[in-house]
């Protein structure tokens, strides 16, 4: 049987055991966060380009995280964060956010523009309405190939009641917008990747609506065990608050 002061002891001894216990654990999970691998997925390095400096930030202040990078369809993206394959998917909302486990945090708006071959009709327009190309054929991806984009063209033009003329045939942009060059029609794109490519025969035409744009963003899996998905989302969400992302 203890003592008075033997039961002091006991009782203050048990504190800093669990205490000890305590720092223990927490330094565990700091470790387990700060070490590891983070896969990150994304539908085009376009999409990837306006955070391309929070992604070498994030790189230097975790050194000791791999972080891997790999393209995909958007289609491919969305079903590896569903399995768990793919930690932070970047991408359209439309394309990604296609079940319930998977969340979303918005970084910037990517506009629409047409892709017209020089001498066409409205190569020398500022910008275009979707009443100036009702009559046009609209070159895009296919809804195999790019289902989230196909689905919001069709819903753009017939919630204003217009059928769009479509010829969604090719599997890949650059294929598109070389039926653009050659006159088979005008190619609807996203600002962010035609802002990467320079052909002498194409004008770059705004579409001026007000709802012609993709919502850019990244997406996970709120089931997600990985401990780095948490704090890459954190340090971006400050990131993007400090700098937004212009259209």
């Amino acid at each position: 049987m203890l003592t008075p002061a033997g039961e002091v002891f006991y009782a203050e001894a048990n504190k800093i055991i669990t205490v000890a216990l305590g720092a223990r654990q927490k330094i565990a999970k700091m470790a387990a966060a700060e070490s590891g691998e983070l896969r990150i997925g994304f539908v085009s390095e376009q999409m990837a380009e306006p955070i391309a400096p929070f992604f070498r930030l994030f790189r230097d202040g975790h050194q000791t995280v791999e972080l891997t990078f790999n393209a995909f369809t958007s289609i491919e993206v969305s079903r590896r964060i569903q399995s768990n394959e793919v930690d932070i998917g970047l991408g359209r909302r439309e394309s990604l956010v296609r079940a319930e486990d998977i969340d979303w945090m918005f970084l910037y708006h990517d506009p629409f523009y047409f892709a017209v071959p020089e001498g066409h009709r409205l190569a020398g327009e500022k910008s275009v309405t979707f009443e100036q190309v009702k009559d046009e054929t609209i070159l895009i991806m296919s809804s195999e190939s790019n289902p989230g984009f196909y689905d919001l063209v069709q819903r753009l033009y017939l919630s204003r009641g217009v059928t769009p003329l479509l010829n969604a045939t090719t599997n890949d942009r650059i294929a598109t917008i070389m039926m653009a060059r050659i006159g088979m029609g005008i190619a609807l794109l996203s600002k962010q990747f035609l802002g990467v490519y320079n052909f002498p025969d194409i004008r770059l035409v705004p579409l001026a609506e007000v709802d012609a744009f993709h919502d850019v963003g990244v997406a996970w899996n709120k089931r997600a065990a990985n401990p780095m998905t948490l704090a890459f989302l954190n340090e971006l969400k400050g990131y993007i608050a400090k700098n937004p992302i212009s259209a």
